[in-house]
This record gives structure tokens, C-alpha cells and sequence, in this order.
């Protein structure tokens, strides 16, 4: 049982599940008390505002979470800060804008209508969130590659290389013209 919650435990997707999950519904709670306060007062824009200060307490909250225990990152802080901050800020944009457009468009105005909207939202941005961090925020650097010219040059032992030599073009490179050493 213990290899099991291990072998799950080492998926960066598992991970971001279980702690994007807890920081979602920290943020969606932060959301929801902002929008309840907001719209008690009849505040204009009050989806916008929750969004905004929701977003402002929980951003820091998740980068902390997702560098430590989701992709386990040792590398420079504050430049991860920034590419995680721009991805969640495009994420935060996005929200803005389909808040936006289930007030204005759809007619969602009432409180619990936008904290349902907000629910879909929300669920939309995690997953698109994760694409942009794994790839973006959070990728590791790759492996450096020898380069000769234009092209990259394989490395290997000398019986790799010989081998290699001795295949017919065709077998390497597809080209229908076979010519072996020798012939």
C-alpha cells in the first residue's frame, strides 16, 4: 500500500491535483467571503474585486505550495516568482474577463449565480494553469547538446559509430539510392 501512495505521490499531476485542489478552494473561499461582502454593499464590479484581492492573498500561497511540493524546484526563486506570476496573472486576466461576460452577457448578477460561474471558471483555469507552470514556470532546463554545424552530432563509443557507418543510407536516412563502402 505504501508503494502505491509513493508511486502516486511521485506525479507532478497527482501532486498538483491535491495541492492546486487545497489552494483552489483557499482562494475560492477568499473569493466567496469578498463577493458576499461586496455585493451586501452593492459594490459595483463586485465579482471583480472579490477576484482581485482572492487573487492577491492566494497567488503567493500557491507559488509556495507548487515550487515546494508539486514540482519540487531548487532553482532561483525570484525569477520562478515572475514566470509563475505572469502565467497565474494571464490566468487572473482570463478570469476578469469570463466573469465579465456571465454578469454582462449571460445575466448572471445575483451572488450565488457568480460564486457558480466562478466554480466553472475556476475549474477551466486549473487545468490550463498546469499546462502553462509544467511547461513554462517550472520546466527544467534541458540537457545541454553538442552541436556541430547546423546539425546535432550523436556521441557514442567507436563500435556505435562504426556500426552506424556501415548502415546503408537507405536504412539511415530513407534515400533510395544504396551505396555501401566497398561496392
Amino acid at each position: 500500500m505504501r508503494t502505491f501512495f509513493s508511486a502516486v505521490a511521485a506525479r507532478p499531476e497527482v501532486r498538483y491535483l491535491f495541492f492546486g485542489g487545497l489552494n483552489t478552494a483557499f482562494s475560492y473561499g477568499l473569493y466567496t467571503v469578498f463577493l458576499l461582502l461586496l455585493h451586501a454593499f452593492a459594490v459595483p464590479g463586485d465579482f471583480v474585486w472579490a477576484t482581485a484581492l482572492s487573487w492577491i492573498i492566494s497567488n503567493a500561497t500557491s507559488f509556495v505550495l507548487q515550487r515546494r511540493f508539486v514540482f519540487r524546484s531548487t532553482r532561483g526563486v525570484a525569477r520562478e516568482f515572475v514566470k509563475f506570476s505572469s502565467v497565474t496573472f494571464g490566468s487572473f486576466l482570463a478570469n476578469i474577463a469570463l466573469g465579465a461576460f456571465a454578469v454582462g452577457v449571460l445575466g448572471l448578477s445575483s451572488a450565488p449565480e457568480k460564486l457558480v460561474s466562478q466554480l466553472v471558471i475556476t475549474i477551466v483555469l486549473v487545468v490550463a494553469t498546469y499546462v502553462l507552470h509544467k511547461i513554462f514556470s517550472f520546466r527544467a532546463p534541458e540537457a545541454p547538446v553538442e552541436v556541430f554545424g547546423t546539425s546535432a552530432v550523436e556521441t557514442g563509443t567507436s563500435d556505435d559509430i562504426g556500426s552506424a557507418a556501415e548502415t546503408a543510407p537507405s536504412e539511415r536516412t530513407g534515400e533510395s539510392d544504396v551505396v555501401k563502402e566497398g561496392e
